[in-house]
């Protein structure tokens, strides 16, 4: 009942925003920095707590030690993982609503661009892309690949100035661009389908009350108190939902 509920939701629906959390990468085999065991394994390892090294004060004055962990942990460990079932459900569902003059956009705090490998378009990246290192001189920008293979500190390949990681790092501010668009994009649309986290996470919290229809849903497989607000809500993981409900 619930799944033809939500089919005929999406169906009916011309503008869709899609709220992807963590849930999302979870599900791709993707640990989040703050995730047990992880969070100790790499303390272990290297003797940093992952919150540390992605913080902006510690890539400013260590970043021999910070690129280590950013080759290894994220470029290396992650470049390989692939988009789940849901993340190429929403890709099909995108496709399907620009053919009928509708549009989907997914705002997400992914760093692997995993709707994009899905066949995404419309996506807003709250919190960078690894794959879009850039020198912080000239501007060029570099792949995964790039970093990789440079020895130690990368640097650009033109000018020589350094490469800026292209991923937001901890006490840095997201940038008002994306805050304007994410709220904007919020504001016009018809349903809200927060997917893989809960209401008072950071980018529910900040965005949703820009949301003024009746349709919002909210697919997860953990529980929080705030659950009970959405209008809709289905206690599953999302790569077994949106598979079903989107042809």
């Amino acid at each position: 009942m619930a799944y033809e509920l939500l089919r005929q939701m999406l169906e009916e629906s011309q503008q869709i925003m899609v709220f992807s959390g963590m849930g999302m990468i979870r599900e791709s085999g993707i640990s989040y920095f703050k995730d047990e065991p992880y969070a100790y394994q790499v303390e272990a390892k290297y003797g940093v707590s992952p919150e540390e090294f992605l913080s902006a004060a510690y890539y400013n004055t260590r970043p021999g030690p910070f690129y280590k962990f950013y080759k290894e942990e994220m470029l290396r460990d992650r470049s390989w993982r692939t988009p789940n079932a849901a993340h190429y459900a929403l890709a099909r569902l995108e496709q399907q609503k620009e053919s009928r003059g509708g549009k989907v956009i997914v705002a997400t705090r992914s760093l692997s661009g995993l709707h994009q490998k899905a066949g995404a378009k419309n996506v807003i990246e709250l919190y960078g892309n690894m794959y879009r290192n850039r020198c912080i001189r000239c501007g060029k920008e570099f792949t995964a690949e790039y970093l990789l293979e440079a020895p130690g500190i990368p640097h650009c390949d033109v000018c020589q100035g350094a490469i800026r990681p292209g991923i937001l790092l901890s006490g840095e501010r997201l940038d008002n661009g994306i805050i304007t668009w994410v709220a904007n994009e919020t504001g016009k649309a018809d349903m809200l389908l927060v997917v893989g986290t809960h209401l008072d996470s950071y980018l529910t919290r900040r965005f949703r009350h820009y949301y003024n229809g009746t349709k919002l849903v909210l697919i997860t497989d953990e529980h929080h108190p705030t659950d009970q607000e959405a209008d809709m809500l289905i206690y599953e993981k999302v790569s077994d939902v949106l598979p079903q409900v989107i042809d």
